[in-house]
């Protein structure tokens, strides 16, 4: 029997985040048809993988990082993840390495041995820290492959780069449909963090209670504003109305009620959460990020509101709230958009990079 090739995946962690997620869907899915080595450098892990991935052990990198040596722990725990690579690039029938987010990128194209490197962009770089482009740059200069989730952000890259650009669109997979919605729930999915801002929504929620004032909004996921979001939920007098909900690794049976979904995203590279509402069949109402078009286009399939506008976004919100038939016209037309991500539209395309 031909032997299977082999392939390693490397990230960081699998702990809450939409690359990690990713990640963990490719290499069960990949873990079908290769040898699938996922190594991350910590024992946390929030997303499940196959029992035909082969975890590689965590033990030394969170042994090394649990260690009195400072700044230099994480570091060292870097450094043991760059030898385990090379040692699995020695392998006979290793044919790629595929790395997600930007420390596994920076020690995965340092590392020799056979296979191509693949990296792969994960966000909007125009909405990034400063550097943060330039590095990205240096990194996929020395690539084989970089994936992009859009061209609106591959041809943001100098010409060099976009030769070795393809597009792949993230596979949005979910584990059940929307339910019976319950009057009055609003729901949004993502990171407590600056990018995301939920300070938007609030702010807009806040005003779209005055004419509802039987609405509640759950905000689920968790990050270093979180603090601050309370202090702002409590300015605007909303304790009892406005929820952190916190980091569920079941947030679909958390969501699946929600009257409506709502996104306030400054800048996304794909809105993974997002999608993930529209396929569950819950109607949708995104800010019109930089791309946004890009995915959406005319497709009808969420309300599109200007980045940063709150008064638009509670005129989307309202809209909604009023107009039974609009949202199950959302709805309905949302799940049958995200079809096109599906994991068996998706994958293959994957596959090719590796052949």
């Amino acid at each position: 029997m031909k032997k299977k090739k082999s392939i390693i995946i490397f990230t960081q962690h699998l702990t809450h985040g939409g690359a990690q997620r990713v990640a963990a869907r490719l290499a069960n899915a990949l873990s079908e048809k290769y040898v699938v080595f996922f190594l991350t450098l910590l024992k946390e892990k929030d997303y499940p993988l196959s029992d035909k991935v082969k975890l590689l052990p965590w033990r030394v990198p969170y042994i090394l990082q649990k260690q009195p040596f400072g700044r230099y722990s994480h570091r060292l725990a870097t450094i043991y993840a760059f030898f385990y690579i090379f040692l699995l690039r020695t392998l006979k029938n290793t044919v790629a390495t595929i790395s997600f987010l930007r420390e596994a990128d920076r020690w995965s194209i340092r590392t020799p041995g056979k296979g191509k490197k693949i990296v792969s962009e994960r966000n909007n770089p125009s909405g990034k820290e400063p550097g943060y482009f330039a590095e990205a740059c240096w990194i996929y200069d020395r690539a084989d492959t970089v994936v992009f989730q859009s061209e609106t952000v591959k041809n943001m890259f100098p010409e060099s780069i976009k030769k070795k650009g393809v597009v792949i669109p993230n596979p949005i997979e979910v584990p059940l449909m929307a339910s019976s919605p319950g009057h009055g729930k609003i729901v949004s999915v993502g990171r407590l963090h600056p990018q995301k801002n939920h300070a938007l929504l609030i702010r807009a929620f806040a005003l779209f209670i005055t004419d509802h004032p039987d609405y509640s909004l759950h905000i689920y996921g968790d990050g270093e504003m979180r603090e601050e979001t309370e202090r702002l939920i409590t300015s605007l007098s909303l304790d009892g109305r406005v929820f952190l909900e916190g980091f569920l690794r079941d947030v679909h049976s958390a969501i699946r009620d929600a009257e409506f979904f709502v996104m306030s995203s400054d800048y996304e590279g794909m809105p993974n959460a997002l999608l993930e509402a529209m396929m569950m069949g819950i109607p949708c109402i995104s800010t019109g990020f930089q791309g946004a078009e890009e995915f959406f286009g005319q497709s009808g399939s969420c309300l599109l509101t200007p980045v940063g506008d709150e008064l638009s976004l509670c005129d989307a919100m309202q809209e909604l709230a009023d107009d039974e038939k609009k949202r199950k016209e959302l709805a309905s037309k949302g799940a049958e958009f995200a079809k096109k991500y599906s994991p068996e539209n998706i994958i293959p395309l994957w596959e090719s990079l590796l052949n």
